[in-house]
């Protein structure tokens, strides 16, 4: 009976007066460890910045030729960069492809006006 008193007295246990603050402890090796929340970083700046430099880089290497593949890689860039930058992830990436993407498809407009002339011409 005096045992029952004893725990009703003191539910923290014997010792419960001599407890060690949890910033003297190390760190419990057997807790769990929060998991990344699915959905977190978006690639979209990424995605944006790659399809950006791709068309730039296709249109300098064709000569515009190939506008009706760097012309939509472009718009695409440019898109995926102002998404990007409203949900505020990579925002320097995003600034970039956002504006690789509007002179690609100002480039892009251009060259396809510049190839449409041509070859009407030749024919």
């Amino acid at each position: 009976m005096a045992h029952r008193k004893y725990e009703q007295r003191a539910p923290g246990g014997p010792c419960h007066d001599a407890r060690v603050p949890s910033d003297f402890l190390p760190p419990d090796p057997y807790a769990q460890t929060p998991q990344p929340t699915p959905g977190g970083e978006s690639n979209r700046a990424v995605i944006a910045l790659a399809a950006g430099v791709a068309a730039l880089g296709l249109l300098a290497f064709t000569a515009g030729m190939l506008f009706f593949v760097t012309l939509p890689a472009s718009i695409v860039g440019w898109v995926l960069g102002n998404q990007a930058k409203q949900a505020g992830t990579r925002v320097d990436q995003a600034n970039v492809a956002v504006i690789m993407g509007i002179v690609g498809t100002i480039a892009g407009v251009v060259a396809t006006i510049v190839w449409v002339l041509i070859w009407t011409r030749t024919s």
